[in-house]
């Protein structure tokens, strides 16, 4: 079994994740930031990949006025990166999920996929279930994201768009090659709602 995986994105009008020099902050207001909190608050994991957590160093927490609930487990998923000595996640007992035995504080779950070089989401996410995780938040980054729709690892999707229109390709919310019509994977739409200035969706996948 694995825990139920989310992912959450914020994103231009266009489905740009990111500028081409990796800003990002902020593409969405604070209201929708607000309202991302809140979706950290109701899992038990919240989970980044390698790029991400070196780009922006995050920390991964609830930081919610009044919040008392426990902070959900930073999840770091690596690969052939070398990941930092150093970091805000690592103030927190982590989860690494990596190909190969390394040397990082936190807690280290090898798995890797049969190339050897990247982490096989599948087993990881059985590993996570283990521990007691049963629901898991994706932040990023685009790699990361696109690895676990291709697995049918995504269960839940919430989109934040932001107002803002990038009128260019920077960094896409997928980075695996669209190639078809037919490869599109049909979603039902849960929800579309205003989150100060910006538009909320929230999909599942169909079975």
């Amino acid at each position: 079994m694995r825990p139920t995986v989310i992912m959450k994105v914020a994103m231009t009008l266009d489905g740009q994740l990111a500028a081409i020099d990796g800003t990002s902050q902020w593409i969405t207001s604070p209201e929708a930031l607000l309202d991302a909190h809140r979706c950290r608050a109701e899992v038990d994991a919240v989970m980044v990949g390698a790029g991400t957590m070196i780009a922006d160093d995050p920390r991964l927490t609830v930081r919610l006025d009044g919040f008392a609930g426990p902070q959900p487990v930073p999840v770091i998923v690596a690969g052939r990166r070398t990941l930092p000595g150093a970091g805000n996640v690592f103030l927190r007992d982590p989860i690494v999920l990596t190909p190969r035995e390394i040397d990082v504080p936190g807690r280290v779950i090898v798995a890797p996929d049969a190339s050897g070089q990247k982490v096989d989401l599948e087993r990881a996410l059985e590993s996570l279930h283990g521990l007691g995780i049963r629901s898991v938040l994706v932040e990023g980054g685009a790699r990361l994201l696109s690895a676990l729709v291709a697995g049918d690892l995504i269960d839940r999707g919430i989109v934040y768009y932001g107002q803002k229109l990038a009128g260019g390709v920077g960094i896409p919310l997928f980075r695996d090659l669209w190639k078809t019509l037919a490869d599109a994977r049909p979603i039902d739409i849960l929800s579309v709602n205003r989150v100060g200035g910006d538009i909320r969706v929230e999909f599942g996948f169909r079975d």
